[in-house]
């Protein structure tokens, strides 16, 4: 009798567990849902398209800029904190491509982790026609962008992990068209191109820079 007690209390124990455990399902769901729908909501009325988002041709989600990123983290409290996972940590002597990965962890005010990505970004930029040119002339500012860059992908990529903004957003594709700067002695030359970025040339007997 007391064996057939002990066994129909452990039933109704794990019966009661099972319940409990449902209603906190019920509960994650529930706050998953409404989550989803105040982000949804959020985007539709703080970020601005060409500012915070835009289309790419031949894709059917828009892309997430860096400013969009750190609206949608800014409800959330969140915060990157970046790491470099490869790649030079000093310029380069010379026009030799290279890549830097970087990786953006996203903390919250307390310090608790949240989420993360990682993004990589080439010392040399290819534009749309296929072309392979310097991301930047001068090889310090270069590397400086091209850190950026890395930082920059990571931390969006961080962001659609961690708020599940991929579900309405992709990664930013604004590298893949980004066209090289100048310096600034360049700029103030006479013979700069700002079409071709770089300077145009003398041969021989040409009386003008072609």
């Amino acid at each position: 009798m007391t064996t057939e007690i002990v066994k129909r209390e452990a039933q109704a124990e794990s019966g009661l567990a099972l319940a409990v455990a449902l209603r906190e399902m019920d509960k994650e769901f529930a706050l998953a849902a409404h989550q989803r729908e105040l982000l949804e909501q959020y985007i539709k009325d703080r970020l601005k398209p060409e500012k915070h988002y835009y289309r790419m041709g031949g894709t059917s989600k828009n892309s997430l800029t860096k400013d969009g990123a750190e609206l949608v983290c800014l409800p959330h409290g969140l915060k990157p904190r970046y790491e470099i996972l490869g790649g030079p940590l000093e310029p380069a002597d010379d026009d030799s491509r290279y890549q830097i990965t970087a990786k953006a962890t996203l903390l919250k005010p307390d310090g608790s982790f949240h989420g993360e990505g990682i993004g990589s970004a080439s010392s040399h930029v290819t534009k749309k026609d296929g072309t392979v040119v310097l991301r930047q002339r001068d090889i310090g500012l270069r590397h400086n962008a091209t850190l950026k860059m890395a930082q920059k992908s990571a931390f969006i990529a961080a962001t659609l992990n961690a708020t599940a903004a991929s579900e309405f957003f992709t990664q930013d594709m604004e590298d893949e068209t980004e066209q090289p700067q100048e310096t600034e002695d360049e700029a103030k030359s006479p013979y700069w191109c700002p079409e071709h970025h770089t300077l145009w040339f003398q041969r021989g007997r040409m009386r003008n820079y072609a």
